[in-house]
């Protein structure tokens, strides 16, 4: 065997005997202690030692949660009022447009000849009338003659006014402050009466539409306040404006519309979380952390009664607040669990401590 064959045997063999030896060293040692939060000793048979606060309710508006949508405030398709080529667009798609701007022109065609037209022939009206009243007065003339001569004048003026409203038509205005959010036509296209041109949409104020259930619909009113959240985070506040009264047939939910002032612009179509003031209630405000579920799913919070063993109290959301939620189902005063309510059951006896009293380091640990 040549010299680096043994040496290499030689390690082999060293670093064997080393882990033997760091192995062994360990048999004899005692188990590693935690303490603090990671002190759980089941062994003892003391009661586990847990943090508790006492909490006491208050009267609080109940604020109602809906998912909803932002809707503008009116929506409308304005279309042609008579024939005529498109000759000039004044507001393009997506532009502010103020009320009885001209979005859309069409052009005159033989418009202006014709008003020039009936307005000659009122003229030759007046002076046949005024003839005919003369000759009356001389007794050569019928009233019926009159009649006649008035009824051309009227008839002509009618004309008149016909040929001026087709003009005014062959503009197409704003019926209010909006923005063009389509547009049918371009230069050159030819509309009839009645073909859709543009549509206009006032998004200010801003609607945020959401569905109610009938139990909650009860609890709101139009002028009730409320506020949206929107997918960006913006809160904006509002107003009820509008409460169904009629249930949807196939959902059966109430329409709720909350008007809210859109100064920045914000747009139509967007999904929102609809929040508003129900009725006044008494509530407790606590941490969402200190909710637990039962065997059966249901949704709570675990307390300490007199006698210090642990409770199970169902509880519902009834809104939030700065520093937590609103819950109700718990009894005016009670002793709930801050710390520890994931490490006890429902009528084990337990050591509670106030929330003063037990030390930041120390969540909760057997009494000694």
């Amino acid at each position: 065997m040549n010299t680096n064959s043994r040496k290499s045997i030689l390690i082999a063999v060293g670093v064997t005997i080393t882990v033997t030896l760091w192995m062994l060293s360990g048999l004899g040692s005692s188990p590693v202690e935690f303490s603090g939060e990671n002190q759980l000793n089941v062994s003892d048979g003391k009661p586990m030692r847990v943090r508790v606060e006492q909490v006491r309710s208050s009267e609080v508006t109940r604020e109602i949660t809906l998912s909803a949508r932002t809707e503008p405030n009116r929506v409308v398709s304005l279309r042609a009022e008579t024939d005529g080529a498109v000759v000039n667009i004044a507001v393009d798609r997506g532009n502010p447009v103020e009320e009885n701007a001209p979005i859309i022109e069409l052009d005159m065609r033989d418009r202006s000849s014709r008003l020039t037209e009936a307005t000659s022939l009122i003229a030759q009206r007046e002076l046949e009338l005024e003839a005919r009243q003369n000759l009356r007065d001389r007794e050569f003339a019928s009233r019926v003659e009159i009649a006649e001569a008035n009824a051309r004048l009227e008839s002509a003026r009618a004309a008149k006014a016909r040929i001026e409203l087709e003009i005014d038509n062959t503009t197409i205005d704003a019926p209010f402050n909006g923005i063009v959010q389509e547009r049918g036509v371009e230069i050159g296209d030819y509309v009839r009466a009645g073909d859709a041109v543009v549509e206009v949409v006032d998004i200010d104020p801003l609607i945020i539409a959401g569905e109610i259930n009938g139990k909650e619909v009860s609890e709101l009113f139009v002028g009730g306040r409320g506020s949206a959240v929107l997918v960006n985070g913006t809160r904006i506040n509002g107003v009820i404006r509008y409460l169904a009264p009629v249930a949807d047939s196939n959902t059966r939910t109430f329409r709720v519309e909350l008007e809210v002032p859109n100064p920045n612009g914000i747009r139509a179509g967007l999904t929102a979380e609809l929040l508003l003031d129900g009725s006044r209630i008494r509530a407790h405000e606590i941490s969402p952390s200190l909710l637990t579920l039962a065997d059966d799913g249901a949704v709570g919070v675990k307390t300490v009664n007199s006698s210090n063993r642990v409770d199970f109290h169902p509880i519902e959301i009834a809104g939030s607040s700065d520093n937590g939620i609103l819950v109700t189902g718990l009894p005016d005063e009670v002793t709930v669990i801050t710390v520890g309510q994931g490490f006890v059951n429902v009528e084990q006896q337990v050591e509670p401590v106030n929330y003063n009293v037990l030390s930041e380091s120390t969540a909760f640990e057997r009494a000694n």
